[in-house]
This record gives structure tokens, sequence and C-alpha cells, in this order.
């Protein structure tokens, strides 16, 4: 938990309060602004209507999850986490948080939009699913988790509506509070913690590790990926608040900081949670 809340303090800090920061942003967002004018039709209604889609159907497994393993005190936990980490992004947002206006011609008519509400929403639902899961369940339930929030996330950068560091503060928003909440869940009940025998033998499709492999190489390459596009893109001296043309290589650059980071962040939740998974010996 502090080391979630040390990364969304240094990502405020070298976006939001940063000239080079805001600039990096702001050629992102621009080069966003210029792909978004070519799309129509079908696929700007998904874009549109994704952040709702992904809630709803996260809010639906979480109550089948809820009534199907009857974990009603886990699952008050787990819905409380959810809220709380909503309600923090609104007051972050819009109380705590301030976007500076410096002297680099970055326009800052949208003010502070960190972290992302749309993307704070969907990542939640899937950490309060992952934490009411059953430990063989972990694997999967954060790759789908990872997935879903990212698409959010990287819908909420293509349609401009927030800056890639939004969706990396809310992804860290989520995880925080995951956290607290798994930290209590995991006391109110260690039996429902832990691998039996049956789930420890041949690995299943949902419990197989290769899920979390899979999230830390592809979170890895994916953030890594960022700082090679903005390399790509010129570098430091491309960071200007006119750009002289919309470069592809900013555009993949914050699609790959708006989705990249949220990969690592359900890899971590991963991997610590199935230390934290107990185990019942064969006899």
């Amino acid at each position: 938990m502090v080391s979630a809340a040390a990364l969304l303090v240094a990502v405020y800090t070298v976006f939001v309060t940063t000239s080079t920061g805001q600039l990096a942003e702001h050629v992102t967002v621009e080069a966003a602004d210029h792909r978004l004018q070519e799309l129509r039709g079908a696929g700007l209604v998904i874009l549109n209507r994704l952040p709702e889609i992904v809630g709803a159907v996260g809010v639906l497994v979480f109550l089948v999850v809820t009534v199907w393993r009857r974990r009603w005190l886990a699952s008050l936990i787990a819905a409380a986490s959810f809220a709380a980490a909503n309600l923090t992004t609104q007051l972050l947002k819009n109380v705590l948080l301030v976007r500076p206006e410096l002297d680099n011609g970055v326009p800052c008519y949208t003010g502070n939009s960190l972290p992302s509400g749309h993307t704070t929403f969907a990542a939640a639902a899937a950490v309060a699913v992952f934490l009411v899961v059953a430990p063989r369940w972990r694997p999967v339930t954060a790759a789908m988790g990872a997935l879903c929030s990212t698409v959010v996330g990287a819908g909420a950068f293509i349609e401009t509506w927030h800056r890639p560091a939004d969706m990396v503060a809310a992804y860290l928003v989520a995880a925080f509070w995951g956290l607290a909440g798994g930290y209590a869940i995991l006391r109110t009940g260690a039996e429902w913690n832990t691998l039996t025998p049956k789930s420890q033998g041949i690995p299943r499709p949902a419990g197989n590790p290769w899920w979390e492999v899979a999230l830390w190489v592809s979170g890895a390459v994916l953030t890594a990926g960022v700082w090679g596009s903005f390399l790509a893109a010129g570098g430091a001296a491309a960071l200007t608040a006119e750009p002289l043309w919309n470069s592809g290589w900013h555009y993949l650059g914050g699609l790959l900081l708006s989705t990249g980071p949220g990969l690592l962040v359900f890899g971590a939740l991963s991997t610590f949670f199935r230390l934290e998974a107990g185990r019942t010996q064969r006899q």
C-alpha cells in the first residue's frame, strides 16, 4: 500500500507538476485528438460506451461470485474497497490535487484530471472480483481484470478524455484499496484462502501460473515501449506545446503508458496474493 501511494505521488509530481511531464502528455493527447477525427460510426459508439459496459460486466460478475461462494463478509469488504477507490479518485482529482499552469504553452483548460474516474471504476471492479474468488481462480481473474481495465484506459486515451498518467494513477488507486481490502479479507476467514490438495494438482487453465507470467512480461514490454516511442519521436527536442506534426510514435507512447502499468499492477496483485495463500498438505 505504501508503494502504491508512493508511486501515485511520483506520477503526479512528474507528469502534472513539471514542465517536461506536461509537455510529454500534451503531445500524446494532440496526436490522439488528430486520429480521433478519423473514427466514425460504430467504432466511436463502442468507445463512448466502453466504460459503462466493462463496469456493468464487472459488477455482474461480482454479484454472481458473491452468491455462488456465499462469502458475505468478504464481499462486503471488497465492495467497500471498490467504493473507497472511487471516492478517493474523486477527492484526489477534484479537491486535493492541483494542476499548475506553467509557462510552457500547454493549455490548462481542463484543469486536473488525475486520476481517471472511468479507469478507476473498471479497475476497482476487477479488483473486487479478484478479492472474492478462490485462490486457484486468481491468476485468470487478474489477467481478465487487467484486460478489461486497460481496455477502458486505452479507450479513455483514444477518446482524449484523459491524459495517459491519469490512467496510471487510477490503477494505483485501485491497487491501494485492493490491498487494504485483501488484508482484511484474508484475516476474516483463512479457510477461504487455502489451496487444497485437489486444487494443487495439475494446474487448471484458471490457475495456470502462466497467466501471471504473461501479465508481468507484457506489462514490462509495453511500459518499456513508452520510452522507446518517445525516443523514436525525437526525444526531448520534440516536446513542444505546438507540435509541427502529430507523431504516430507519440500516439503509441501515450497508448502504451495508458495500458502497460495496468498490466504490471495486476501482475503484482496476482503474485502477492499467491504468496499469501495457504496450502493444505497431502496426507
